[in-house]
Protein backbone atom coordinates (compact mmCIF):
# COMPACT_ATOMS: atom_id res chain seq x y z
CA UNK A 1 0.00 0.00 0.00
CA UNK A 2 2.99 2.52 0.47
CA UNK A 3 4.30 2.08 -2.48
CA UNK A 4 1.46 2.02 -4.17
CA UNK A 5 0.52 5.64 -2.64
CA UNK A 6 3.96 7.03 -3.90
CA UNK A 7 3.59 5.75 -7.35
CA UNK A 8 0.24 7.38 -7.33
CA UNK A 9 2.18 10.74 -5.79
CA UNK A 10 4.98 10.39 -8.79
CA UNK A 11 2.12 10.81 -11.49
CA UNK A 12 0.59 13.72 -9.69
CA UNK A 13 4.01 15.41 -9.26
CA UNK A 14 5.20 14.35 -12.71
CA UNK A 15 2.30 16.22 -14.40
CA UNK A 16 2.94 19.30 -13.46
CA UNK A 17 5.71 20.68 -15.88
CA UNK A 18 3.47 19.93 -18.52
CA UNK A 19 0.57 21.76 -17.35
CA UNK A 20 3.44 24.68 -15.96
CA UNK A 21 4.51 25.14 -19.55
CA UNK A 22 0.66 26.16 -20.37
CA UNK A 23 0.48 28.09 -17.45
CA UNK A 24 3.61 30.21 -18.73
CA UNK A 25 2.09 30.68 -22.06
CA UNK A 26 -1.03 31.89 -20.67
CA UNK A 27 0.78 35.06 -19.06
CA UNK A 28 1.45 32.81 -14.99
CA UNK A 29 4.89 33.80 -13.63
CA UNK A 30 6.61 31.44 -11.25
CA UNK A 31 5.65 33.52 -7.95
CA UNK A 32 1.69 33.74 -9.06
CA UNK A 33 1.54 30.11 -10.41
CA UNK A 34 2.85 28.92 -7.22
CA UNK A 35 0.71 31.41 -4.84
CA UNK A 36 -2.37 30.30 -6.84
CA UNK A 37 -1.45 26.30 -6.48
CA UNK A 38 -0.81 26.42 -3.02
CA UNK A 39 -3.31 28.59 -1.70
CA UNK A 40 -6.56 27.13 -4.37
CA UNK A 41 -5.43 23.83 -2.75
CA UNK A 42 -4.96 24.58 0.38
CA UNK A 43 -8.53 26.31 0.71
CA UNK A 44 -10.31 23.59 -0.66
CA UNK A 45 -7.96 20.59 1.65
CA UNK A 46 -8.91 23.12 5.07
CA UNK A 47 -12.20 23.15 4.13
CA UNK A 48 -12.71 19.56 3.87
CA UNK A 49 -9.91 18.66 6.78
CA UNK A 50 -13.35 21.22 8.97
CA UNK A 51 -15.85 19.50 7.29
CA UNK A 52 -14.51 15.75 8.74
CA UNK A 53 -13.64 17.16 11.83
CA UNK A 54 -10.54 16.01 11.75
CA UNK A 55 -7.69 17.48 14.19
CA UNK A 56 -5.23 19.56 12.97
CA UNK A 57 -1.31 18.78 14.31
CA UNK A 58 -0.45 20.73 17.39
CA UNK A 59 2.87 21.52 19.35
CA UNK A 60 5.64 19.68 17.49
CA UNK A 61 3.87 17.82 15.11
CA UNK A 62 2.66 21.62 14.01
CA UNK A 63 5.93 22.91 13.87
CA UNK A 64 7.60 19.80 12.15
CA UNK A 65 4.78 20.13 9.14
CA UNK A 66 5.14 24.22 8.95
CA UNK A 67 9.05 23.74 8.22
CA UNK A 68 8.30 20.78 5.58
CA UNK A 69 5.53 23.44 4.06
CA UNK A 70 8.40 25.81 4.08
CA UNK A 71 11.33 23.64 2.67
CA UNK A 72 8.87 22.74 -0.17
CA UNK A 73 8.00 26.39 -0.73
CA UNK A 74 11.96 26.86 -1.80
CA UNK A 75 11.90 23.28 -3.24
CA UNK A 76 8.84 24.24 -6.10
CA UNK A 77 10.29 28.06 -6.48
CA UNK A 78 13.37 25.89 -7.52
CA UNK A 79 11.66 23.51 -9.88
CA UNK A 80 9.32 25.57 -11.21
CA UNK A 81 11.76 29.02 -11.90
CA UNK A 82 14.24 26.18 -13.49
CA UNK A 83 11.20 25.41 -16.58
CA UNK A 84 12.06 28.87 -17.56
CA UNK A 85 15.75 28.22 -18.11
CA UNK A 86 15.15 24.22 -19.48
CA UNK A 87 13.15 21.91 -20.76
CA UNK A 88 10.68 20.22 -18.70
CA UNK A 89 12.37 16.35 -18.97
CA UNK A 90 16.33 18.10 -18.14
CA UNK A 91 14.49 19.78 -15.33
CA UNK A 92 12.75 16.83 -13.98
CA UNK A 93 15.78 14.92 -14.63
CA UNK A 94 18.33 17.20 -12.44
CA UNK A 95 15.38 17.20 -10.08
CA UNK A 96 14.94 13.74 -9.54
CA UNK A 97 18.79 12.98 -8.20
CA UNK A 98 17.58 13.58 -5.06
CA UNK A 99 16.66 9.61 -4.38
CA UNK A 100 20.67 9.15 -4.11
CA UNK A 101 20.91 12.05 -1.61
CA UNK A 102 18.47 10.98 0.38
CA UNK A 103 19.47 6.97 0.58
CA UNK A 104 23.12 7.87 1.33
CA UNK A 105 21.90 10.45 4.24
CA UNK A 106 19.34 8.06 5.25
CA UNK A 107 22.09 5.54 5.85
CA UNK A 108 24.49 8.01 7.16
CA UNK A 109 21.82 9.38 9.90
CA UNK A 110 20.30 5.86 10.49
CA UNK A 111 17.14 6.50 9.23
CA UNK A 112 17.27 3.68 6.99
CA UNK A 113 19.00 0.50 5.86
CA UNK A 114 21.61 0.27 2.90
CA UNK A 115 22.58 -3.06 1.53
CA UNK A 116 23.34 -4.50 -1.68
CA UNK A 117 19.53 -4.26 -2.79
CA UNK A 118 19.96 -0.05 -2.59
CA UNK A 119 23.08 -0.15 -4.04
CA UNK A 120 21.66 -2.11 -7.44
CA UNK A 121 18.71 0.47 -7.66
CA UNK A 122 20.86 3.18 -7.68
CA UNK A 123 22.86 2.11 -9.57
CA UNK A 124 20.54 1.56 -12.16
CA UNK A 125 19.16 4.86 -11.69
CA UNK A 126 22.37 6.38 -12.22
CA UNK A 127 22.81 5.13 -15.24
CA UNK A 128 19.64 5.35 -16.28
CA UNK A 129 19.63 9.45 -15.28
CA UNK A 130 23.52 9.63 -17.59
CA UNK A 131 20.94 8.23 -20.53
CA UNK A 132 18.67 10.14 -20.22
CA UNK A 133 20.68 13.69 -19.84
CA UNK A 134 23.16 12.41 -22.19
CA UNK A 135 20.60 12.53 -25.31
CA UNK A 136 20.60 16.55 -25.98
CA UNK A 137 20.50 18.20 -22.27
CA UNK A 138 18.17 21.56 -23.05
CA UNK A 139 19.49 23.62 -20.49
CA UNK A 140 21.27 26.52 -19.65
CA UNK A 141 23.39 26.99 -16.33
CA UNK A 142 20.79 29.00 -13.85
CA UNK A 143 18.16 25.94 -15.02
CA UNK A 144 20.94 23.63 -13.77
CA UNK A 145 21.61 25.22 -10.74
CA UNK A 146 18.09 25.72 -9.47
CA UNK A 147 16.94 21.85 -10.68
CA UNK A 148 20.11 20.59 -8.86
CA UNK A 149 19.23 22.61 -5.96
CA UNK A 150 15.71 22.07 -5.43
CA UNK A 151 16.91 18.33 -5.41
CA UNK A 152 18.72 19.23 -2.14
CA UNK A 153 15.94 21.24 -0.67
CA UNK A 154 13.64 18.07 -1.02
CA UNK A 155 15.95 15.67 0.03
CA UNK A 156 15.72 17.55 3.46
CA UNK A 157 11.79 17.40 3.50
CA UNK A 158 11.31 13.55 2.45
CA UNK A 159 14.03 13.23 5.64
CA UNK A 160 12.10 15.44 7.89
CA UNK A 161 9.18 13.93 7.33
CA UNK A 162 10.15 10.25 7.77
CA UNK A 163 10.71 11.40 11.47
CA UNK A 164 7.34 13.04 11.50
CA UNK A 165 4.72 9.95 12.95
CA UNK A 166 2.36 10.80 15.80
CA UNK A 167 -1.41 10.20 15.09
CA UNK A 168 -1.63 13.44 12.68
CA UNK A 169 -3.89 12.57 9.56
CA UNK A 170 -2.46 12.48 6.19
CA UNK A 171 -5.21 15.35 5.22
CA UNK A 172 -4.35 17.16 8.36
CA UNK A 173 -0.62 17.18 7.52
CA UNK A 174 -0.97 17.98 4.29
CA UNK A 175 -3.39 20.90 4.98
CA UNK A 176 -0.34 22.43 7.56
CA UNK A 177 1.66 21.73 4.53
CA UNK A 178 -0.29 23.49 1.60
CA UNK A 179 -0.68 26.19 4.47
CA UNK A 180 2.46 27.06 5.06
CA UNK A 181 3.86 26.75 1.42
CA UNK A 182 0.63 29.04 0.50
CA UNK A 183 1.25 31.93 2.93
CA UNK A 184 4.62 32.50 1.98
CA UNK A 185 3.59 32.43 -2.44
CA UNK A 186 0.72 34.67 -1.54
CA UNK A 187 2.87 37.20 0.46
CA UNK A 188 5.29 37.04 -2.98
CA UNK A 189 2.92 37.59 -5.17
CA UNK A 190 1.69 40.77 -3.51
CA UNK A 191 4.74 42.24 -3.56
CA UNK A 192 5.71 41.49 -6.75
CA UNK A 193 2.50 41.60 -8.59
CA UNK A 194 0.27 38.62 -9.50
CA UNK A 195 -0.17 37.69 -12.63
CA UNK A 196 -3.61 35.58 -13.71
CA UNK A 197 -4.02 33.28 -16.31
CA UNK A 198 -5.78 35.13 -19.31
CA UNK A 199 -7.93 32.26 -20.78
CA UNK A 200 -9.51 29.33 -19.52
CA UNK A 201 -6.61 27.27 -20.52
CA UNK A 202 -4.37 28.98 -18.35
CA UNK A 203 -6.67 28.44 -14.99
CA UNK A 204 -7.59 24.94 -15.70
CA UNK A 205 -3.56 23.87 -16.14
CA UNK A 206 -3.39 25.95 -12.48
CA UNK A 207 -5.86 23.95 -11.63
CA UNK A 208 -4.76 20.45 -12.38
CA UNK A 209 -1.75 21.65 -10.64
CA UNK A 210 -3.21 22.19 -7.57
CA UNK A 211 -5.20 19.13 -7.19
CA UNK A 212 -2.73 16.43 -8.83
CA UNK A 213 0.58 18.22 -7.56
CA UNK A 214 -0.19 19.64 -4.64
CA UNK A 215 -3.44 17.97 -2.92
CA UNK A 216 -3.24 14.04 -4.13
CA UNK A 217 0.07 14.20 -4.43
CA UNK A 218 1.81 15.49 -1.21
CA UNK A 219 -1.21 13.51 0.72
CA UNK A 220 -0.07 10.09 -1.17
CA UNK A 221 3.62 10.69 -0.19
CA UNK A 222 3.52 11.90 3.55
CA UNK A 223 1.17 9.05 3.69
CA UNK A 224 3.71 6.40 1.94
CA UNK A 225 6.57 8.21 3.21
CA UNK A 226 5.64 6.62 6.66
CA UNK A 227 4.91 3.25 5.60
CA UNK A 228 8.26 2.42 3.42
CA UNK A 229 10.84 4.78 4.76
CA UNK A 230 12.57 7.58 2.93
CA UNK A 231 15.11 5.47 1.02
CA UNK A 232 12.22 3.38 -1.13
CA UNK A 233 10.25 6.26 -1.21
CA UNK A 234 12.89 8.84 -2.38
CA UNK A 235 13.74 5.50 -5.17
CA UNK A 236 9.98 5.58 -6.47
CA UNK A 237 9.98 8.81 -6.54
CA UNK A 238 12.32 8.48 -9.34
CA UNK A 239 9.06 7.49 -11.79
CA UNK A 240 7.75 11.04 -11.40
CA UNK A 241 10.54 11.84 -14.66
CA UNK A 242 9.44 9.21 -16.44
CA UNK A 243 6.24 10.78 -16.20
CA UNK A 244 7.25 14.03 -17.08
CA UNK A 245 9.06 12.85 -20.21
CA UNK A 246 6.27 10.91 -21.54
CA UNK A 247 3.92 13.67 -21.43
CA UNK A 248 6.22 16.14 -22.67
CA UNK A 249 6.77 13.65 -25.91
CA UNK A 250 2.71 13.30 -26.30
CA UNK A 251 1.97 17.16 -25.61
CA UNK A 252 4.85 19.46 -26.23
CA UNK A 253 6.58 18.11 -28.78
CA UNK A 254 9.93 17.42 -26.66
CA UNK A 255 12.16 14.98 -28.36
CA UNK A 256 13.14 11.58 -27.16
CA UNK A 257 15.87 8.83 -28.33
CA UNK A 258 16.42 5.82 -27.96
CA UNK A 259 18.72 6.06 -24.79
CA UNK A 260 16.86 8.10 -23.42
CA UNK A 261 13.84 5.26 -24.00
CA UNK A 262 16.70 3.15 -22.55
CA UNK A 263 17.51 5.28 -19.61
CA UNK A 264 13.84 5.39 -18.63
CA UNK A 265 13.56 1.72 -18.65
CA UNK A 266 16.25 0.98 -16.91
CA UNK A 267 15.13 3.68 -13.58
CA UNK A 268 11.69 2.05 -13.98
CA UNK A 269 13.32 -1.49 -13.59
CA UNK A 270 15.62 -0.33 -10.77
CA UNK A 271 12.45 1.32 -8.60
CA UNK A 272 10.18 -1.54 -9.45
CA UNK A 273 13.38 -4.45 -8.68
CA UNK A 274 14.28 -2.49 -4.74
CA UNK A 275 10.14 -2.09 -4.06
CA UNK A 276 9.50 -6.12 -4.59
CA UNK A 277 12.57 -7.06 -2.78
CA UNK A 278 11.59 -4.83 0.19
CA UNK A 279 8.30 -6.48 -0.11
CA UNK A 280 10.12 -9.83 -0.12
CA UNK A 281 12.09 -9.55 2.68
CA UNK A 282 9.37 -8.40 5.05
CA UNK A 283 7.62 -11.74 4.03
CA UNK A 284 10.72 -13.32 5.02
CA UNK A 285 10.52 -11.58 8.26
CA UNK A 286 7.02 -12.59 8.50
CA UNK A 287 7.82 -16.16 8.09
Amino acid sequence: MGSALILVSAAGFGSMAIFAHTAYADGVDTASLLAIRFVLAAIVLTVWVRIKGIAMPTGKELRGYIVMGCIYAATSFGYFQALNYASSATVALLLYTFPIMVTIASAILGLDRFGPAEWIALTGIFVGMVLLLGTGVQATLPGIVLALGAAVLYSGYILLGSRLGGDTHPLAATSTVLLSAGSIYLLMALTKGIHLPHSMSGWASVSLIALFGSILGIMTFVTGLKLVGPTLAAILSTLEPVVTVILGVSFLGEALGGYALLGGGLIIAASIGLAMNRLWRQRQLAT
